[in-house]
């Protein structure tokens, strides 16, 4: 799929030279050095291979990005300006194409970019029970409401899909609702998941956690719903309602450590009420997806990691 969205240049020197299971990210600016994450590595790509240094590396100029976005967007930058005003578009295999450029605004919203200044591609891959070592303590004989916290790029992804796949292999079944705002959890393409996410598991793409929260339950009635990056108070107020109707919630939330959402008065208040019972940190500090610990419902220690 990225051979065919990439500028030609870039996608031969990266066909030649290096394996795509290692290319986590791909990040081009304008007029700048093209980086490529490489098996947790940043390095500049040049046209022999990835080097260290800048000097020869390829550089994104206007035409080559306005080219990327039109091919990304199925040569219908149109269709797709929904994502578009939200700084990203979501292709096939849940590749996630962050945006940086102007901002166009009308009557105080968004309502596209234009002038593309940054491109940030991202690559999702699975790793097989890179979830395990903190299932044992999400699913104890009963399915704890847990919060995965971490910074952006640790590993929250891969994480949370892996965890839809060890509940399927849950006894009694239990009926898993998986919540993918962006199509990069289980990268839906045409309603068939490019990417594993269980076999008990139900997936809403492309809506807003207040919809499939509230929709989802009445509809689907999920023993659990998992999703990514709560973050707006609307979001928040969602999943504390589930879980006080009883609906078991696994979802993250971009923090360093908990300390760090007690700043936001709603996570503070579920934090005080303590409805998740549950705290898994990651951080990228040996790598995405590295273990720092996890905490139980007052942030006593579990394991540390």
């Amino acid at each position: 799929m990225l051979d065919k969205i990439l500028p030609a240049n870039i996608a031969d020197a990266i066909g030649r030279h290096l394996n795509y299971d290692k290319v986590y990210e791909i990040r081009m600016r304008l007029n700048r050095p093209v980086v490529i994450n490489y098996a947790g590595k940043y390095a500049h790509l040049t046209d022999g291979g990835l080097s260290d240094e800048p000097e020869n590396a390829f550089k994104l100029d206007r035409k080559a990005a306005e080219g990327l976005i039109y091919r990304a967007s199925g040569h219908s930058v149109y269709a797709f300006n929904d994502q578009i005003k939200q700084a990203f578009i979501t292709v096939s295999g849940g590749i996630r194409i962050g945006i940086a450029g102007e901002i166009v605004w009308e009557n105080g919203k968004v309502v596209t970019i234009k002038n593309f200044t940054s491109v940030n591609i991202r690559i999702p891959h699975a790793v097989k029970n890179c979830s395990l070592n903190a299932f044992r303590h999400i699913a104890d004989g009963t399915v704890n409401n847990t919060l995965v916290i971490s910074p952006p790029g640790a590993g929250k992804t891969t994480f949370l899909r892996d965890l839809c796949v060890q509940f399927s292999r849950l006894v009694p079944i239990q009926n898993v609702l998986l919540l993918d705002e962006r199509s990069e959890i289980a990268a839906v393409s045409e309603g068939t998941p490019m990417l594993d996410a269980g076999l008990y598991t139900d997936i809403m793409s492309g809506c807003t956690k207040e919809f499939g929260f509230s929709q989802g339950i009445r509809s689907l009635r999920p023993d659990i719903i998992v999703t990514d990056e709560l973050g707006t108070s609307a979001d928040i107020a969602a999943a504390a309602q589930a879980m006080l109707h009883g609906v078991k919630i696994i979802a993250s939330a971009h923090a360093y450590g908990h300390k760090d959402l007690t700043v936001n008065p709603d996570f503070n208040e579920i934090i005080k009420k303590r409805l998740f019972k549950r705290y898994l940190i990651l951080s990228s500090r040996r790598g995405p997806g590295t273990y720092e610990g996890m905490f139980d419902e007052n942030f006593n220690a579990l394991t540390l990691y």
